[in-house]
């Protein structure tokens, strides 16, 4: 899924050596933030993580201890944050296509205003956008997504 602001999009260059399908996200902010993403099956009441541990990479970040990795560490005290310049984006390898429905982004004091959440099966493509706003709040945001 990316999230791209508003004033451009840009797919990750890095291939994949897999040849199964994978789902990555790639969130484009100007920004730190935590990330979570579930899915919620019909016969379970609470969603399920997909995020957590799962491999990431991001355009840029700020330093060594605010890698892409920290972003689906499960741990609310690290985070990814990016360099000072825009766009910038982050990539999560979910492994396989999954049913999602919502996207967490836990914001630090810096936000993104606009960004957009996009899901592909490939890292280079095609995305499908899921979400996209020009008015994001900063915080804890849930969105609602339907998407794989």
């Amino acid at each position: 899924m990316p999230v791209s602001s508003a004033s451009s999009r840009r797919a990750p260059a890095r291939p994949r050596s897999r040849p199964h399908l994978v789902l990555a996200l790639l969130i484009a902010l100007v920004a730190a933030l935590g990330l979570t993403v579930t899915s919620q099956s019909p016969a379970r009441a609470a969603g399920t993580l997909l995020s957590q541990g799962r491999p990431a990479t991001a355009s840029s970040t700020e330093n060594a201890s605010f890698g892409a990795a920290q972003a689906v560490d499960g741990n609310d005290q690290t985070r990814w944050s990016s360099a000072f310049a825009d766009p910038q984006w982050i990539m999560v390898d979910l492994g396989s296509v999954q049913p999602l429905t919502q996207v967490t982004l836990k914001w630090e004091a810096a936000y993104a205003k606009a960004f957009t959440v996009q899901t592909a099966t490939d890292p280079n493509g095609p995305w499908t956008t899921v979400y996209s706003t020009t008015a994001g709040t900063g915080g804890v945001q849930n969105l609602n997504v339907s998407g794989s």
